[in-house]
């Protein structure tokens, strides 16, 4: 009997049969790739998690000395006071509490920065630092290397700076624009300095320490040029992994390092730009995102910045804010416990006279809180400031109207966060030199430079960095496209405070 051969429809159904065979093999396998790529991603982040809170546990533990600027960074000066005759100042209401607490951020961001930005192009001369690593002027002109010295105070030690009144003591600079020599150290070693340029010495004489002078001077030519071709590949993308690949690799001074380069493989640790600087990578090799104090990141561990979902399900006429009612306990600052930089005495304009700045009276903020806001983190809550509802009670602050007269104020809980973009490969926080596309009614604003590091990205917030408001670190809420990407962004970021992947929360 001869066999009877496949019809046309009947080949057509066995080719289709094959075809979803073989996509439904792909599927698997793909599936089994972004599993293998999210394992990968979780358990780099979880190793540099255990690391960095190890070294956190250490910072934390120490108790910083306060300088006599940050003693008197604490106090209270009234307009009601009487004048010193030393000082010519009011008499101040001395604040060691609060002066310790300031000490000890100062601290911190100078032996833990989490990011940088171009300054100067390297150059073998007195008194240029190439990075800046989010310092800003206390005292003195922005255009002066002094006036970026740490800790704070440490300006008035300066040479050709004359004290003021009733200061005696000499503070040594530990560190310069952001960062303490020693945490700058990793960076500079990387992009090629003479070790003269990172001993956290004068080798000079000339009150410049570490300065590109020291870096380059003894370097040949060809080297020199070498370290500016290296430094002009930089990205900006990159700065946050390589920030904290220099602390925990090639971290020196009194922590030391954490891990030696052989601890990670050469898919875990590259340099994706060029720049010399090492970055810890995901398995989609994009390098990952660190930040030490960001306070607007929403998760399960920290309240941050209210989602667009929490923003939109609030009842018409109430006021958003990330707490539900006045009777929800509110999060407490670890480095602040007893709210010190919270005290209404301090933190508004009873505090009027103060010499490190003026109050803002219309919203009743004095300025030592807004020189605290410039430098570190900050103590308003945004929505809170641009708030016009009659009943702030879902703010931090319980205060029964706006008219009361301390709504604004808040304080922040957060834990220091490392984070992948994810299979998208976008963090679904807010990056500068970042070109998003945008839906709503407000577009992306290619922000730059060391104050809107600090102001905007250093918070880890999924909201569009467009500043607006009073105050600085204030970023625009609502529910502009930008926003709500950024949300969208985020929903496969993998982080230390999350472990989010693809297919949702990880345990």
């Amino acid at each position: 009997m001869r066999r009877r051969g496949f019809t046309l429809v009947e080949l057509l159904i066995v080719v289709a049969i094959i075809g979803i065979l073989i996509a439904l093999i792909l599927k698997a396998q793909m599936g089994s790739i972004r599993l293998a790529e999210e394992k990968a991603t979780i358990s780099l982040i979880a190793k540099l998690e255990q690391a960095m809170t190890e070294r956190m546990d250490a910072l934390v533990n120490y108790q910083a000395d306060p300088t006599f600027a940050h003693y008197r960074f604490g106090a209270i000066f009234n307009s009601g006071s009487p004048l010193d005759p030393v000082t010519g100042l009011r008499k101040p209401i001395e604040g060691i509490q609060r002066a310790q607490v300031i000490a000890q951020y100062d601290y911190l961001r100078a032996q833990l920065p989490d990011g940088f930005v171009p300054w100067q192009t390297p150059a073998a001369t007195a008194g240029v630092y190439p990075f800046n690593f989010g310092g800003l002027p206390f005292l003195g002109s922005d255009t002066d290397y002094r006036s970026y010295m740490l800790p704070m105070g440490a300006y008035y030690s300066a040479p050709g700076i004359t004290p003021p009144a009733g200061m005696t003591e000499v503070i040594p600079c530990t560190g310069m624009f952001g960062a303490s020599f020693e945490a700058a150290a990793g960076i500079y070693k990387q992009l090629g300095y003479h070790p003269q340029g990172y001993d956290g010495s004068d080798n000079n004489n000339d009150g410049a320490i570490d300065d590109a002078f020291e870096g380059l001077n003894p370097l040949s030519a060809a080297d020199r040029t070498a370290v500016i071709a290296r430094f002009n590949n930089h990205k900006h993308k990159t700065a946050r992994s390589e920030m904290l690949y220099a602390i925990l690799v090639e971290g020196s001074g009194p922590f030391g390092s954490m891990f030696s380069r052989d601890d990670f493989t050469d898919r875990e640790v590259m340099d994706t730009d060029g720049d010399g600087l090492m970055e810890f990578v995901d398995a989609w090799g994009e390098p990952l995102q660190f930040y030490r104090w960001p306070i607007m990141f929403h998760s399960d561990s920290q309240r941050g910045f209210p989602t667009i979902l929490q923003i939109q399900s609030t009842p018409t006429g109430a006021s958003p804010g990330p707490y539900v009612s006045a009777y929800e306990t509110r999060e407490q600052n670890p480095l602040d416990p007893n709210q010190s930089l919270l005290a209404p005495a301090w933190w508004g304009t009873f505090n009027d006279s103060h010499p490190y700045g003026s109050p803002d009276v219309p919203n009743g903020i004095s300025g030592a809180a807004r020189q605290f806001m410039n430098h570190f983190v900050t103590l308003v809550d945004p929505l809170a400031e641009q708030a016009s509802a009659a009943s702030p009670l879902t703010y931090w602050d319980r205060s029964a109207t706006k008219a009361y007269g301390y709504y604004l104020r808040r304080a922040y809980y957060s834990r220091f966060l490392i984070q992948s973009g994810g299979e998208d490969k976008t963090p679904g926080t807010a990056q500068l030199n970042t070109t998003y596309p945008t839906t709503g009614p407000l577009a992306w604003q290619q922000l730059a430079g060391v104050q809107n590091m600090v102001h905007v990205e250093n918070q880890g917030g999924r909201i569009a960095p467009n500043r607006v408001g009073s105050y600085f670190m204030v970023p625009t809420p609502g529910t502009n496209g930008t926003s709500a990407q950024l949300e969208e962004f985020g929903q496969d970021d993998i982080t230390s405070q999350t472990f989010q992947g693809i297919g949702g929360q990880l345990q």
